[in-house]
């Protein structure tokens, strides 16, 4: 089976590594796996050591000029689906054009799309599309359109004037319209997965979450010694304060990934004889366990890791969905957050104080067995098989088909 994992330029970083997760589960059982990505350089740094066969460059947006007129927040799917393109005509029209010649160059069986909405809109007319996604990034259905993250923002586009241009757009290639804005989503077969705790819709949705992905919770005992892990990305404002703060605070021992992080930036921490550097999220992850508390700019994976161990975490968010999920965990009592922008001096106190405040460590150790007895299951092998299935025909097929075949044979014969 030959299964297309796609992605455009703007998702957050854990979708990328839950894409990479999927892929590698899908290549392991003997499936060809093909990658269409927004940033193929991003993608490989997360990839580390395993790196698939066949990588593409997915349609995207070049980013706006630096407008004096500023946009408001996305604020919601539909907000997404405006800054994708959705808001006007031609753009759409354009985008659906490369998808539709790329889908036909790479014949997929199966299409899988996180937080793609125009690959969404095109994907069902080639292949069984799936959208796959976490809390945050598959919303739930509401009645025409979908929900809001907040009651008091403002769309970003007129959802009817989006609804007009995914139908001239589907009319341009002869596929049937859509009645309404969320058959983009109801076209696709849904997959939802994550920690319920971080799902800002959970109240609105029909649908059950299919598990963690990846793992399972297991609390671990906090180690005697103290130890930081430290999970940085090169783009979050203000990154080079941060380092600063983080490796100059006190000389306890510290494992550190800087996502895109530049020569300089990777020797000034190989120096430092406190520091583990580490060249992938994942080997990093691989050592949460010795760690006292984590410190992150507020991403799924992490924070999943965070509450599977019964681990104190330190968010610095810099972007929309990081900041929600700060505010989704913040009733949970395990976790600070910081502004990346703060002096270095209150950063690194931060730090020192976070190692000291015991009762993060029991409230983290008090959620962990409460997630353990809560018997999550791992997602993996349930999303594994769900994408398999689209690719096999139905059992009533099969069951027609192959009576017929064995008469065909024994003419033949």
């Amino acid at each position: 089976m030959r299964v297309l994992i796609c992605y455009d330029q703007d998702v957050p970083s854990e979708l990328i590594r839950d894409a990479l997760t999927v892929g590698k589960a899908l290549t392991e059982n003997g499936h060809t796996v093909v990658y269409v990505v927004g940033d193929p350089v991003t993608f490989v740094d997360y990839a580390g050591s395993w790196t698939p066969n066949e990588l593409h460059q997915a349609p995207v947006l070049h980013a706006p000029p630096h407008l004096v007129m500023k946009r408001a927040p996305i604020d919601g799917f539909a907000d997404q689906m405006a800054s994708a393109g959705y808001d006007d005509k031609q753009t759409l029209i354009t985008l659906t054009s490369v998808w539709h010649r790329q889908l036909d160059m790479l014949k997929p069986d199966v299409i899988v799309g996180l937080s793609t909405p125009v690959l969404w809109l095109v994907g069902p007319s080639h292949a069984p599309t799936v959208a796959l996604g976490n809390g945050l990034t598959l919303p739930p259905v509401l009645g025409t359109s979908f929900p809001r993250l907040s009651v008091d923002s403002a769309p970003l586009a007129d959802e009817e004037l989006m609804l007009a241009n995914a139908n001239a757009t589907l009319a341009r290639f002869g596929r049937p319209s859509l009645a309404a804005l969320s058959d983009v989503i109801a076209g696709c077969t849904s997959i939802l997965y994550g920690l319920p705790a971080f799902d800002p819709y959970l109240q609105l949705r029909r649908t059950v979450t299919t598990g963690l992905l990846g793992e399972q919770s297991s609390p671990a005992v906090p180690p005697t010694e103290q130890r930081l892990a430290v999970c940085l990305d090169v783009h979050c404002p203000g990154i080079e304060m941060i380092i600063l703060a983080v490796t100059g605070f006190d000389q306890i021992p510290l494992d550190i990934y800087v996502s895109g992080a530049t020569p300089s930036m990777r020797r000034f921490l190989e120096q430092q004889p406190h520091i583990t550097v580490w060249n992938e999220h994942a080997a990093l992850l691989e050592q949460a366990t010795r760690a006292t508390a984590l410190v992150h700019h507020g991403v799924q994976d992490v924070a999943q890791r965070c509450i599977c161990l019964g681990r104190p975490q330190l968010m610095i968010p810099w972007t929309r969905e990081q900041e929600i999920l700060n505010y989704m965990v913040g009733w949970m009592a395990f976790s600070w957050m910081k502004s990346p922008t703060v002096p270095i001096e209150e950063m690194a106190g931060t730090f020192r104080d976070l190692l000291r405040d015991s009762s993060l460590g029991v409230a983290a150790q008090h959620h962990a067995r409460q997630l353990a007895n809560a018997n999550i299951p791992d997602a993996l092998p349930d999303i594994v098989e769900r994408i398999e299935s689209l690719a096999r025909p139905p059992e009533s097929v099969r069951q027609v088909a192959t009576p017929f075949a064995s008469k065909v044979l024994t003419i033949a014969s």
